[in-house]
């Protein structure tokens, strides 16, 4: 029988502790947890985290760093906090994302199945749109990092982008069950990750503040060597969701209830992070870009309408392009000062 030690990672900005506490318990509650780090991401609750963990004693471990550092910094101070406990394994989550009961065990069972391969484990977020999808393809075939988000050109991709439009209106046909599928990276949140590849792995670049910092740093792990898979367990709830009311990263987007700041970082750090990463010439790389952008004005115009609401994001979205292939000019400046997260 295998006992793991793990040390778990997780940030907290603004005021949030209402979701975070909700992680807290439900993390405190493995017995494999040695080591719980939080990290005070500049939140607006001074005092509020330490008292709350108070019960926890020296299991859990408050860093703060005096202002928001976005998730990249965050995450980064978190990791190399972590690199110094003695540990196993390593488990990122968000501040929103609460695992079910005896989830170290639940990895423990399923890294059994790679007795001969390094690997990292990423837990089912199960009330995410289109997630559990995930565990019906028909094959297990390794997927490597691809290094870019953008690859239209492909009849797999482009298939994918339309069903997530007519999802709730078809019946999709699904494969058998696979309770491990194969992924091109990892998130932070509900990550169950080596301390070797932890210890070896670099980390992202902290200027991309927050979205696809840890998609950067799976890759770089993935450089080392190391397969992820997604798991149908253990199981994450997501009390927060970032795109709207469903999770859903396309329409989500044009969703009120999305913070604007959300949808500039993200598509401005897509692009960024593919043209950094991605194998592609420059130039399908950019047609990949428009194509893919300019479907996704269309389905958000398909959905809403012409409203002041849609006029408003896809000017955003722009200046987001802009600002990932101009990351210096006075656009991108203006346009990332407003966003005080």
């Amino acid at each position: 029988m295998i006992y793991p030690k793990v040390t778990a990672v997780t940030i907290m900005y603004g005021d949030r502790w209402g979701f975070l506490s909700q992680v807290v318990d439900a993390v405190m509650k493995d017995k494999h947890i040695t080591k719980l780090v939080i990290v005070d991401n500049g939140s607006l609750i001074e005092g509020q985290i330490k008292e709350g963990v108070k019960q926890y004693g020296d299991r859990v471990v408050v860093l703060e760093t005096g202002k928001n550092l976005g998730s990249a910094g965050g995450f980064a101070k978190g990791i190399e906090y972590a690199k110094s406990t003695e540990c196993d394994f390593v488990f990122l989550l968000d501040d929103d994302s609460v695992p079910e009961d005896n989830f170290v065990d639940k990895f423990v069972d399923v890294l059994k199945f790679f007795t001969d391969k390094k690997v990292v484990l990423s837990a089912s977020r199960d009330n995410v749109l289109n997630n559990k999808e995930h565990f019906y393809k028909p094959t297990l075939l390794d997927d490597t990092p691809r290094g870019t988000f953008f690859e239209v050109f492909s009849f797999k991709k482009i298939i994918y982008f339309v069903l997530l439009f007519i999802y709730k209106n078809i019946k999709v046909k699904r494969g058998p069950f696979v309770p491990i599928v194969p992924t091109e990276g990892f998130i932070y949140g509900g990550s169950f990750m080596p301390i070797e590849a932890v210890q070896k792995a670099e980390l992202p670049d902290s200027s991309l503040f927050l979205y696809g910092d840890d998609i950067e740093y799976s890759w770089n792990v993935k450089k080392l060597g190391y397969a992820s898979y997604l798991c149908a367990t253990p199981r994450m709830y997501d009390v927060d969701m970032t795109f709207g009311e469903n999770g859903s990263h396309i329409f989500g987007q044009f969703d009120k209830r999305t913070a604007p700041f959300k949808v500039y970082y993200r598509l401005r750090n897509m692009v960024r992070l593919s043209r950094k990463h991605s194998k592609q010439s420059k130039i399908v790389l950019f047609f990949n870009i428009l194509v893919w952008v300019f479907g996704l004005f269309i389905l958000g115009f398909i959905k809403n309408g012409p409203t002041k609401n849609y006029f408003e994001r896809v000017t955003l979205m722009c200046k987001a392009v802009y600002a990932g292939y101009y990351p210096k000019s006075s656009l991108a400046i203006k346009t990332e000062n407003c966003f005080n997260v």
